[in-house]
């Protein structure tokens, strides 16, 4: 549960992230592509044998306190967050960006920790029916609020069930591509950008 909440507690640097985006834009995709680029090449470099170097030896230690234990790739999953916050940023317009980016750092963040708390349903894999439903209740809100009630609940049906696709795909031979960090924000800006005049 502690490395969980680091882990999620990271997740969060995510708003600092859209602060900047909206202060400029160049700056904050520049960020996050960059920081996307780092975590997919330290991943690599992680998990070759270790260095005697003191330095090496403590980022090392803090970086594996950041990573799930049960992972092949390292990091991979926090390329595919700072990317998907980015990609959102690119793709679509700066109102829908920003939910799909909330969704993302706030959502995600706490149906793992609700679920790991008080999840005593499971759902699909490691999933539970109670971080699934704070995961909805929680986009509900934030998309509802920002862009309209109506697009709200389908934003926050499809990104819910973006959540749980990796689920279904744990034995794939490319697992690793099928990450919530990227398909909640593509399915939750979609969605809100074919709905948000209704």
């Amino acid at each position: 549960m502690r490395r969980e909440m680091l882990r999620q507690a990271v997740h969060l640097s995510g708003f600092v992230f859209v602060f900047i985006l909206f202060a400029s834009k160049a700056m904050g995709l520049f960020l996050l592509f960059s920081l996307s680029a780092f975590m997919l090449l330290y991943q690599e470099h992680i998990k070759k044998p270790k260095k005697t170097n003191r330095l090496e030896k403590l980022i090392r230690h803090v970086a594996f306190k950041l990573v799930r234990k049960d992972t092949n790739k390292p990091f991979l999953g926090a390329f595919w967050f700072y990317f998907g916050i980015g990609f959102s940023f690119l793709v679509f317009p700066i109102k829908i960006a920003m939910v799909s980016s909330l969704i993302l750092i706030l959502s995600d963040s706490l149906s793992t920790l609700i679920g790991l708390r008080f999840g005593s349903h499971k759902l699909f894999g490691s999933k539970t029916i109670e971080g699934s439903f704070v995961f909805f209740l929680s986009s509900l809100i934030i998309s509802s609020y920002i862009i309209n009630p109506v697009s709200g609940l389908l934003c926050s049906f499809f990104a819910t069930f973006a959540e749980l696709v990796p689920e279904f795909f744990k034995n794939a031979k490319h697992k690793e591509i099928i990450n919530d960090n990227i398909l909640i924000p593509l399915a939750s800006g979609f969605i809100l950008l074919l709905t948000q005049h209704l």
